[in-house]
């Protein structure tokens, strides 16, 4: 829902063909947190067209460019997007469902050879760091513009605070995993569970 949730605010705001949402989708750093590759993008624009929340208004062509469709929100999608925004706003319980892949992964991260996993944990650490200055810029960045809202500038802040305790909890992983004997991964300790 969040691929189709962003492309509707986007149709909220002026018409769009698709290469501009993706583009304002990453100008406005909506790609930490949602999925719009071209598949997905047209996907889910047809998915909206098909329900009669979005509707084609007009092609264009500019140049030698092939000729792009512009879409535009409806009635019906506005009346939607209004719904699932406070639908979303009040919905503490689907946030209690956070699925991360290398939780996942870590279940059974005993099944690796130690310094396997230290490698792992040490690439995490260091994607999350070059993450975390790349939004640190953007929010440089977005600092200068006149035109940012507060949701805007607090999204960022949000993303950049969830980048900070990931690196601190790898930190502290990395350091928990050099002072402990290997073959406790095997075991299940209490004295590690906060």
């Amino acid at each position: 829902m969040s691929v189709q949730l962003v492309i509707l605010g986007l149709l909220s705001e002026k018409p769009r063909h698709g290469y501009e949402l993706r583009q304002e989708v990453e100008r406005r750093l909506y790609a930490t947190y949602i999925n719009l590759s071209g598949g997905s993008l047209y996907y889910n624009l047809g998915q909206l067209e098909r329900s009669g929340h979005v509707e084609k208004a007009w092609a264009e062509q500019k140049g030698r460019y092939p000729t792009r469709q512009v879409y535009q929100i409806t009635p019906a999608g506005t009346a939607y997007l209004q719904t699932e925004v406070r639908r979303l706003l009040f919905d503490t319980e689907a946030r209690e469902k956070l699925f991360d892949p290398l939780n996942a992964a870590l279940a059974f991260g005993y099944a690796m050879d130690t310094g396997e996993l230290r490698d792992a944990l040490t690439s995490q650490l260091n994607w999350a760091r070059k993450r975390a200055e790349w939004v640190t810029e953007q929010k440089a960045y977005w600092r200068t513009q006149e035109r940012i809202s507060l949701t805007h500038a607090k999204i960022i802040e949000h993303g950049l605070a969830h980048l900070q305790a990931e690196i601190s909890w790898l930190e502290q992983f990395l350091q928990d995993l050099d002072a402990q004997d290997t073959s406790q991964l095997k075991r299940v300790s209490r004295s590690h569970v906060s």
